[in-house]
């Protein structure tokens, strides 16, 4: 009888995630049968078509969620009703825990045979820490991908487990800015300015546009400066065309086989925070996070956020390494001059270098396994076991 699988992912770094999840679910137990919410690389990697397309839950920020609400409540029936039909032994969800957690709370109400499971551990350490407590009366375990969050959760009696970032092991460290300078025919000694825009369609469309302004800043002073823009190839038409519309000549990229190599190109980079800030640090481009977001969101964050920093990458060393422009901080003056101090420092930049090597060895506990074969351990342990003892 096969194993059944029921996993569910809101965005892109989702995706990804679920993506080595599947496949490693799959190399540990061919017999299985996965069905879900996901991306491109989930359906590749084994779910099949996604029981609807994964970008109706690409939102993000109180003010934003709060008038799609009839609609996520229209898709988190559709989803807990096939899941119920399908009657799966696991149920995984991989962050968007708005809709994850109404999901997997109304699973446990029906009292149907599945473990659940969360993947992606919601940011506790930083605010609403009595949702561990809250978790813990849904789901049967947390996969974590920072060492110092498992203890939230095991205190309040929820198994947890940190397997490392998936970033790590993505071929991320082994990217070649070299290479892609030779095939953009970019000179080894011009100045490259990295601008990263997010994968979200608030980020795109309303952050981009601040970048865009600080690049044509920046390059009133260094006017050999080249702007490498990676992005996903869902935005690069629309990026290509804010930058052109700005004046601002950029190379924009999309193409996922020189990804990582677009990653390790700039000398400085700028950012949106998450998840593409850390994997910039792990790069080891000099770089900064910049952050926008509605101002009736922002002004219940600032109230109940306890975390100094919004840089994984700070939060990882406990203090300030990476600069963090956000809300009304983010000027274009603040943000251009901190971009000239970083191509203009040696030291500013030789510091955050050697921050990326302390980081690696936070996200890396085990080097010689997968994040994503952790993870698949961990929920097959269930089974194998019968259950983790309490």
């Amino acid at each position: 009888m096969a194993f059944k699988v029921f996993i569910i992912a809101g965005e892109e770094s989702g995706d990804k995630l679920g993506e080595g999840l599947i496949l490693s679910l799959r190399k540990q137990n061919p017999d299985i049968e996965i069905r879900g919410i996901g991306g491109n690389g989930m359906s590749a990697a084994g779910m099949g078509q996604s029981l609807f397309p994964m970008d109706h839950l690409s939102v993000m920020g109180i003010a934003e969620v709060v008038p799609r609400i009839p609609k996520f409540l229209g898709l988190i029936a559709k989803t807990v009703q096939a899941i119920r039909v399908f009657d799966p032994d696991v149920v995984v969800t991989v962050d968007a825990p708005d809709f994850s957690f109404r999901v997997q709370k109304k699973i446990r109400k029906l009292n149907l045979r599945a473990k659940q499971f969360h993947y992606v551990a919601p940011t506790v350490w930083a605010w609403r820490s009595g949702r561990a407590a809250k978790v813990k009366q849904f789901l049967d375990g947390m996969i974590c991908l920072f060492p110092f969050e498992p203890i939230y959760f095991e205190r309040e009696g929820l198994h947890s487990v940190a397997v490392g970032h998936p970033m790590v092991s993505s071929g991320l460290i082994d990217g070649n800015g070299i290479r892609f300078r030779q095939t953009h025919s970019i000179p080894v000694q011009q100045k490259v300015l990295g601008i990263f825009c997010g994968s979200r369609a608030s980020e795109v469309r309303g952050i981009a546009p601040l970048l865009i302004d600080v690049a044509k800043r920046v390059k009133e002073k260094h006017p050999d400066l080249l702007c490498v823009v990676p992005t996903l190839p869902k935005w690069k038409d629309e990026l290509q065309q804010m930058f052109s519309s700005a004046g601002c000549d950029a190379l924009i990229t999309a193409d996922t086989t020189e990804k990582w190599d677009a990653f390790h190109a700039p000398d400085v980079a700028i950012a949106v925070s998450g998840t593409v800030a850390l994997e910039i640090a792990l790069a080891g481009v000099p770089h900064i996070v910049v952050y926008k977001m509605n101002k009736w969101t922002w002004e219940i964050l600032r109230r109940v956020v306890k975390t100094k920093f919004v840089h994984l990458g700070n939060v990882l060393l406990g203090h300030l390494v990476y600069p963090e422009f956000l809300q009304d901080n983010a000027t274009v003056e603040k943000i251009s001059s901190a971009i000239d101090t970083l191509l203009s420092s040696e030291i500013e930049c030789k510091i955050q270098e050697e921050s990326s090597r302390k980081i690696l060895y936070l996200l890396e506990p085990n080097p010689n396994e997968k994040a994503a074969d952790r993870a698949a351990a961990f929920i097959r342990s269930y089974f194998i076991n019968e259950r983790i003892p309490e």
